[in-house]
């Protein structure tokens, strides 16, 4: 066996006084393996007197490390190269470990980073402490909701359509929609067809919320739903803009829309529902921001959340999720917006978790809806895809779609998809006729 230290291997030529504190740090951190007899470089010298630093070991983890570390910890003798090394194998364990020398400061406590060891500050001894010791959260599927009318028609087709078998006689069971005591629980109303918890998406004027525009519902029926139905609006307000200042020119989006997708969905997924605070969107001229309740889950860090490691709230929620195809188990979503828009999108408080999505509106004029630049000359900056055919077809009523397209440089499709969006808006009413007709302008 080739041996060589990693994250999760220490290797010790002999057993010194820092085996202790490789111990407490794997711990407090991840399983690892301590060989003893092996050098920095992999060579292994072995040791002679095997039985003593068996006892050795013993005693350390008996009576030199606290809490009791007796059963995550366990010692053996290895022949390796027809030489009798010492391996110790510790797994994570299920409290905070430390030096009992020392006791719960810098130099008793510790956690393995890379493939060395490192002290843990008062703070982060504190925030450790608290998080294992925190009287765990209500499960949203031990919770009753006192509701016992509740039907799931909409999520019986949403698995369905996925398909999805459906037992009716071990429905509730099967996607655990009762509490213990067998009354529906909270899980159950927030997936029915009809309840209590509204989606707000709530739009303002400006930078702030002191100008509120208006506000749009989408909760009171299935979770699914919803969240759907505000991916939907959110994707009708998402402008196509095109960009006059590059070669060819090109489409581009308001935001990002499947950064802010995994955002929602997230939000959607992980919000501490038991609560009953759901998440909301709130628009600004700026940028969008989509609001969770609950914060980091229990035990991950900050950077843990940010690299994407996964750790769902709501486990049994993400499984009925994942089986509608609505998300995927593998933690993608965060590192997605991360890489979109800078680890700067997330703000986090001890009850709420808001990611920032900023718009792009560069040679847009949102204060007075002005396009810089016009249509009959040399264009600069962008342009929102719309009022450009608009513009197009005013300057020649005579217009065909794929002269349109033409000019823009962008597939018909697109061209299609714009005037679309100007007859339901009123802007035109199409040709009068197929060859030679003119375009109807309002």
């Amino acid at each position: 066996m080739k041996f060589v230290e990693t994250e999760s291997i220490e290797l010790k030529e002999k057993l010194n006084d820092t085996f202790v504190k490789e111990v407490v740090a794997f711990l407090n951190t991840h399983d690892g393996i301590i060989y003893i007899g092996v050098t920095n470089d992999g060579e292994v010298v072995g040791i002679q007197n095997v039985d003593e630093v068996l006892k050795s070991i013993s005693n350390i983890i008996v009576d030199g490390i606290n809490p009791s570390c007796k059963n995550f910890v366990k010692p053996s003798a290895v022949l390796e190269e027809g030489k009798l090394i010492v391996k110790v194998e510790v797994s994570k364990g299920t409290e905070l470990y430390y030096i009992k020398s020392k006791g719960l400061s810098e130099s008793g406590c510790f956690i393995r980073v890379g493939t060395s060891c490192r002290g843990l500050s008062d703070a982060e001894i504190s925030e450790r402490y608290e998080n294992l010791h925190r009287t765990p959260e209500p499960k949203l599927i031990n919770q009753e909701t006192g509701r016992k009318d509740l039907t799931f028609r909409i999520l019986k087709n949403y698995l369905t359509n996925n398909n999805i078998h459906i037992n009716e006689e071990t429905f509730y069971d099967n996607f655990k929609l009762l509490a213990p005591s067998g009354k529906f629980n909270m899980m159950a109303e927030i997936l029915s067809d009809e309840n209590m918890h509204s989606i707000k998406i709530a739009i303002f004027k400006g930078m702030d919320k002191s100008n509120f525009l208006k506000r749009n519902e989408y909760g009171n029926t299935c979770l699914i739903s919803a969240l759907e139905k505000v991916l939907n609006y959110c994707d009708a307000l998402n402008d196509t803009y095109v960009d006059l200042s590059v070669s060819p020119r090109r489409e581009k989006k308001l935001f990002n829309f499947e950064a802010f997708k995994e955002a929602w969905v997230n939000a959607c997924v992980h919000n501490k529902w038991t609560d009953g605070i759901p998440p909301a969107v709130y628009w600004f001229d700026d940028r969008l921001e989509i609001m969770s309740y609950g914060g980091i889950p229990k035990g991950m860090t900050k950077e843990d959340f940010l690299a994407g490691k996964t750790k769902p709230v709501n486990e049994e929620l993400m499984n009925i999720f994942m089986q509608c195809d609505i998300v995927e188990h593998s933690g993608h979503g965060v590192p997605i917006i991360v890489r979109e828009y800078g680890e700067k999108a997330y703000e986090f408080s001890e009850s709420f978790i808001t990611v920032t999505i900023p718009f792009d509106r560069t040679g847009f004029n949102t204060a007075n809806g002005e396009i810089n630049g016009e249509i009959n000359g040399e264009i600069n900056g962008e342009i929102k895809l719309e009022e450009a055919v608009l513009n197009l077809i005013k300057s020649n009523l005579q217009i065909s779609r794929p002269q349109i397209a033409e000019k823009l440089n962008m597939s018909l499709r697109s061209i299609d998809r714009a005037i679309q969006n100007l007859k339901k808006e009123g802007s035109i009413q199409g040709r009068t006729s197929y060859k030679n007709g003119k375009w109807i302008v309002n």
